[in-house]
């Protein structure tokens, strides 16, 4: 060590001596006492770090515990606010010193205190001082934010990491204490599986090692912990949830159930289904309709079980003035999960049936009561009545349980495994009988009434008018048609001008609601038909056209009689979207799967391969030896074809239809094209040869003639034939050039011999 280094130290130590002296350091000018001031900062200081290292580090050698710092830091600290009251304040060079030496001492203090609380935390948890300990470790992770505030230049970082992890290693070892307790002041027991068991234990004597606690913890004790450490939360849901599914809920499905309740000095039980007579015994109590009978006792039973909460599980806990928070959380968490049942299994079948009656509400007295009694015993708020609300609002109620009832009895035939359809639109014998002539299945009658020569006549498709406000002649299944049955059926009920408009509101959402019901039931129900089975893709494909159709008239024909707030927004076009989105994307897989297949049938063969037929002219032996394959595979492909043609024919409407059949057979008429388009000339066998080979394909033109058994015939005229199936067959004509070149070619060949 040098010599100046000794003689600072020196004199650091004699102004250190010199401060301990109360009369000598008030004897002492300020710049004086700022010089003491700093130096038993710096020794306090070191005697923080020394006890932070000697107490929370783990040395190799045993500990050396130092001396207490809090002690020393506090007379410090005492020191600190003689100066500053004594301090000119017009001397700003020691004001400035002043705040340097503070904020220094602050952040030791902070360090004092946070070791002191650390070292003691063992203890106090041992002793059973869980709520002395909770309040240390809260006071332990507010001077630790504190600290963070602070320079890095006026703490020990490394000091300060150590604290930390001892904050969290003493954290987390009240944590599980406070978990042991909570185990232990509330035991649930599942004694059968017909039995239910709480015990609740005022005070714990000893902890999970059978090591009596010098303070036994009460349940006071407990919540003090969890509120300090905000805790509660996770061990109040985990209570709420443990009463509500093995208390509330059976109670409420069977109020018969038997519920006991026995207290002694120590602990309290509440158990459900002990004296139970049998299994049979404990049935779903709305079997038989919910009674004014079956309200009472439900109050009955769920008041018991509500008075054990507030006496029992709160024993001695003053909730007005103690732990209010936690017993307001539980009430809130059980009230937000239980009220809807309520409203769900007694309400809703309370209201009465017929709308004349809705003003006799004695039968709702229960529920009125037991709602009370919630209030009573401060788990709910008064502005969370809801039940009492729902009874002042009964009318809104009535329509609620009339929705409920709707989409219920919509929801039931929807998940019904129906494959029936039937026949709308066009102007066959069964006929849309859902809509209004004039825009759906008899509007389309004038037009062909005039034997094609109306607007569309000059197109040569009179029948393939898809600009038309009527649906086109289809089969949808009994599901779509009972779902727009049910949107017509409901929305007159809005058209009441008698109802307000709030219950005009809700049977229209009612309809909305059954209309998402179809999206979100229908396709999962077919999802693996609707790849597997065209009939079943093409229905429903016809279904979201069909709805789409309904969607894009439904509220305009009643806007007129709608109320004015309903009016205003009111709309079912903005469903549409999702329908086409739903139809496409019911038929999209089942096509692509389909061309798939159709591709598959064609090979694998080497008449497929570019250039091999052309190059096989000539060798006549090696052709005739391949002609057979290549026409059993085409065959097989156009087969295809025409059994999909079958069902669609059947089932689609005419456009629809002949779309699905272009786009099908243009794998089959595409791949033919393109392989005799390779061959430059041919001897008049092998282009007869070709020719024959190609008349699978060629049939593919008749499956484009109308089906007697949905469209109304075609001419038979050639020239209108081609033209359509030109128009939905992009290789059509392709495939056309090349078989009129080939028979060039045998005929050519033929006049020469």
């Amino acid at each position: 060590m040098s010599r100046n280094s000794r003689r600072y130290r020196r004199e650091a130590e004699a102004a250190a001596a010199a401060a301990n002296d109360p009369a000598d350091f008030e004897k002492r000018s300020s710049e004086e006492q700022l010089t003491m001031l700093e130096a038993l900062i710096e020794e306090a200081r070191t005697l923080t770090y020394e006890a932070i290292n000697s107490h929370h580090r783990d040395f190799l050698s045993i500990r050396l515990h130092g001396q207490d710092p809090l002690d020393e830091v506090a007379t410090v600290n005492d020191k600190y606010g003689l100066v500053q009251s004594t301090i000119d304040p017009s001397a700003h060079k020691s004001i400035e010193r002043l705040d340097a030496v503070g904020r220094a001492l602050r952040a030791i203090v902070r360090l004092a205190k946070i070791h002191a609380n650390l070292k003691d935390i063992d203890d106090q948890i041992l002793h059973g001082d869980v709520a002395v300990a909770a309040s240390s470790i809260a006071e332990i992770g507010e001077l630790l934010s504190e600290l963070e505030d602070d320079s890095l230049l006026l703490v020990d970082a490394q000091a300060v990491d150590l604290l930390q992890m001892q904050y969290l290693k003493k954290r987390s070892a009240l944590k599980a204490e406070l978990d042991y307790l909570m185990a232990e002041m509330y035991q649930i027991n599942d004694a059968g599986s017909s039995v239910v068991e709480m015990v609740v234990s005022y005070c714990v004597m000893s902890n999970y090692d059978d090591v009596p606690y010098e303070n036994p913890v009460m349940l006071g004790d407990l919540f003090f912990a969890l509120t300090n450490l905000d805790l509660y939360r996770d061990k109040m849901d985990v209570l709420a949830d443990a009463l509500i599914h093995r208390w509330f809920i059976p109670l409420l499905r069977n109020p018969n159930e038997s519920l006991a309740v026995s207290k002694v000095k120590l602990f309290a039980t509440i158990n459900i289904g002990a004296y139970t007579a049998s299994a049979s015994n404990r049935g779903n109590g709305n079997e038989a309709g919910v009674t004014l009978s079956h309200c009472a006792l439900v109050r009955d039973k769920w008041s018991t079980v509500l008075d054990f909460i507030r006496d029992e599980m709160f024993h001695d806990v003053s909730i007005d003035e103690d732990h209010t928070v936690v017993y307001e959380y539980l009430g809130s968490k059980l009230w937000t999960a239980l009220c809807p049942l309520l409203h769900e299994s007694l309400l809703i079948p309370l209201v009465p049936a017929d709308i004349d009656d809705i003003g006799d509400t004695q039968h709702m007295v229960p529920l009125l009561e037991l709602e009370e009694r919630w209030l009573e015993l401060g788990l709910i708020a008064a502005d969370q009545l809801s039940i009492k609300d729902s009874i002042r609002a009964l009318l809104q109620t009535y329509v609620s349980k009339r929705r409920r009832d709707l989409l219920t009895t919509v929801a039931s035939i929807l998940a019904t495994d129906d494959a029936n359809t039937v026949v709308v639109g066009g102007d066959g014998p069964v006929t849309d009988m859902l809509c209004d002539y004039a825009l759906s299945s008899g509007g389309k009658k004038g037009s062909s009434a005039k034997g094609g020569k109306g607007a569309f006549a000059s197109t040569g498709f009179d029948e393939d008018c898809d600009s038309s406000l009527a649906f086109p002649r289809c089969s949808i299944s009994v599901h779509a048609q009972t779902l727009v049955e049910f949107a017509r059926e409901t929305i007159g009920f809005t058209a009441n001008s008698d109802e307000e408009a709030k219950t005009a509101a809700l049977y229209f959402h009612a309809v909305r609601d059954a209309f998402a019901l179809y999206r979100c039931l229908m396709p999962c129900q077919w999802s693996a038909a609707l790849l597997a089975d065209p009939k079943r893709a093409f229905v429903m494909y016809n279904d979201c056209e069909f709805i789409c159709h309904h969607l894009s008239t439904l509220g305009f024909r009643y806007q007129e009689k709608w109320p004015h707030v309903l009016r205003a927004s009111a709309t079912f076009v903005d469903v549409i979207a999702a329908y086409r989105t739903l139809s496409k994307a019911c038929l999209s897989p089942l096509l692509t799967r389909l061309r798939t297949q159709i591709a598959q049938a064609l090979g694998p063969s080497e008449w497929l391969q570019p250039r091999w037929l052309s190059s096989m002219i000539g060798s006549g032996d090696a052709l005739d030896r391949c002609y057979e394959a290549c026409e059993a595979q085409l065959a097989l492909a156009c087969g295809i074809v025409g059994q999909v043609a079958h069902v669609g024919a059947a089932h689609l409407p005419r456009s629809m239809y002949l779309r699905v059949l272009g786009l099908l057979a243009d794998v089959a008429v595409g791949h033919v094209s393109r392989r005799f388009e390779e061959i430059g000339s041919a001897s008049d066998s092998t282009a007869r040869a070709l020719v024959r080979l190609a008349t699978p394909v060629v049939a593919l033109e008749d499956w484009f003639r109308s089906s007697p058994s949905t469209f109304t015939s075609l001419s038979d005229g050639a020239a209108h034939r081609g033209s359509l199936i030109s128009k939905y067959c992009k290789e059509w004509d392709l495939f056309q050039i090349q078989i009129s070149r080939l028979d060039k070619m045998a005929s050519h060949i033929s006049t020469i011999n």
